[in-house]
C-alpha cells in the first residue's frame, strides 16, 4: 500500500496485489469496541489492477494518456479512444517512459555492498542508495529533505543536522568507491527550504582517497560518537528517549554558537524537554522543536546506514564504536512525543532540567575543532 498525495501514483504499475492510498482520504474514527484501541484510522483505498480491470482496460497508463492528451474526453470516450492505434507513437513513448518502473540493474551492486533490501530502510536513505548504486556515474544525486515546521524567517531546521549528514554521505561514496573505483564521486543535491523557497545545495562527499580527507572522515565518526557518548553518560540514570533528545539540542545549540548566531535562551530549552503544556508558544520554540526533530532524524539515518553498509578497512574501528553507541536510539515515534506525552513523561522521570539546560548551554571550544575547515590537515593528524 503506497500513501502518498501524488495522483499520478495512480497510473504507474505497481502490481495487482498493491493499492494507493491518499492523504487526504486519511480519518480517524472513535472505536466502539473500547476493550482495544480508543480509535481507528480508515483509508479510501484505491487498487490500480482492479480499477483498470473494473473499467474493462488493460491499464490506467493509456487511459491517462488520452484524457491528458484531450481533457475534453469524457471517461467513456477516452476507453473508446483506447481501440485505436495512438497517433503520436513518438508522445505515447515519452508518456509511458515518465511512469515507467525501469529495471535495477545496479540492485546486485547494492547487495555486493552488503545493502540489505528491506522494507522498513529510511525512504530518505533508500532514495540515496537507489539513485548512487542502479545507474552509477550519473553525477548528481538528488535528495529532498522532509519537510520540517519551522520559521520561515531563519535558517532551514536542517542546517544544525549537517554535520551529522555529511558522515552519511562520506561513508556511502567511501564504500562506493571500493567497489566502483572507476566511476567519479558523485555530488550530493539536498533541497530543503531556504526563506519561503526549497532551492538545492551541493554537498561534496569527502573522496576517500586523499589522505586529509580520509583522517577528516574518521575524526567526525569518531566526534559525533563521542558526543553521543558524553551526553548519555552524563544524563545515565534518565530513559534513552530523553537522552537523545538531549543530544539532539546541545548539537543545535553548538550550530548557533559555530555560525556567530543568537543561540535560544534558556526560555526556549527547558519546554523543549518537559513540552510546550499551559505555555503561549514562540516562534523561537518552534523552530528549536525544528532543529531538534532534524538531528534525531538524521541520527536514525546514521543507524540505518551502518546497519546496511559493510564496513571494510577505512574507518573500521571508529565505525563499529558509532555503530554500538547508536544501537540504543529508540524509533522516532518515541522521540517525538506530543507536548503533553512530553510533560508527562519529564513529570514521571523527575528531570531535572535547570541541569539539562545548563549541558546544554556550556561550549566548549577544545571540542569542536573537527567542524574547523581552516585546519584540515591539523585534524587529520589528530584523528580523534
Amino acid at each position: 500500500m503506497i500513501l502518498t498525495s501524488d495522483s499520478d501514483m495512480l497510473v504507474y504499475d505497481i502490481g495487482d496485489k498493491n493499492a494507493v492510498v491518499f492523504f487526504t482520504g486519511l480519518d480517524i474514527y472513535e472505536n466502539p469496541d473500547t476493550t482495544r484501541v480508543s480509535s481507528v484510522l480508515k483509508a479510501n483505498v484505491y487498487p490500480t489492477a482492479q480499477i483498470a480491470k473494473r473499467l474493462d482496460v488493460p491499464s490506467l497508463l493509456l487511459l491517462a494518456y488520452h484524457c491528458k492528451s484531450d481533457p475534453t474526453l469524457s471517461l467513456s470516450q477516452a476507453r473508446r479512444r483506447m481501440l485505436q492505434p495512438v497517433q503520436d507513437a513518438s508522445l505515447w513513448q515519452r508518456f509511458k517512459e515518465a511512469y515507467a518502473i525501469k529495471d535495477l540493474d545496479g540492485i546486485s551492486s547494492a547487495q555486493s555492498l552488503g545493502i540489505e533490501q528491506r522494507s522498513f530502510l529510511d525512504p530518505r536513505l533508500s532514495e540515496l542508495i537507489l539513485q548512487l548504486f542502479a545507474a552509477p556515474g550519473n553525477g548528481a544525486i538528488n535528495i529532498y529533505l522532509p519537510f520540517l515546521i519551522d520559521d520561515p524567517s531563519r535558517a532551514s531546521a536542517w542546517y544544525v543536522s549537517s554535520f551529522i549528514r555529511q558522515i552519511i554521505y562520506d561513508l556511502i561514496a567511501a564504500r562506493a568507491a571500493t567497489i566502483q573505483a572507476s566511476l567519479p564521486l558523485p555530488t550530493i543535491v539536498e533541497f530543503s527550504r531556504r526563506g519561503l523557497r526549497t532551492v538545492p545545495s551541493i554537498v561534496s562527499p569527502l573522496p576517500s582517497s586523499d589522505p586529509i580527507a580520509e583522517q577528516k572522515y574518521i575524526c567526525d565518526i569518531h566526534t559525533l560518537s563521542f558526543r553521543l557518548r558524553d551526553a548519555k553518560a552524563r544524563f545515565r540514570t534518565i530513559s534513552t528517549m530523553f537522552q537523545y533528545r538531549i543530544f539532539a539540542l546541545r548539537e543545535s545549540y553548538r550550530w548557533y554558537i559555530i555560525n556567530s548566531k543568537n543561540p535560544p535562551s534558556r526560555k526556549s530549552i527547558a519546554p523543549t524537554m518537559t513540552g510546550h503544556v499551559g505555555s503561549l508558544v514562540q516562534w523561537e520554540d518552534i523552530h528549536l522543536d525544528a532543529q531538534v526533530c532534524s538531528v534525531l532524524y538524521a541520527l536514525r539515518m546514521v543507524k540505518q546506514c551502518l546497519g546496511y553498509i559493510t564496513v571494510e578497512k577505512l574507518g573500521r574501528e571508529g565505525i563499529l564504536e558509532l555503530q554500538d553507541t547508536l544501537e540504543d536510539l529508540p524509533p522516532l515515534s518515541w522521540l517525538l512525543p506530543s507536548s503533553v506525552e512530553l510533560r508527562k513523561f519529564a513529570d514521571e522521570e523527575k528531570i531535572e532540567v535547570p541541569q539539562i539546560v545548563s549541558y546544554v548551554m556550556l561550549f566548549e571550544e577544545a571540542e569542536d575543532h573537527s567542524e574547523d575547515s581552516s585546519d584540515i590537515e591539523a585534524i587529520g593528524k589528530a584523528a580523534c
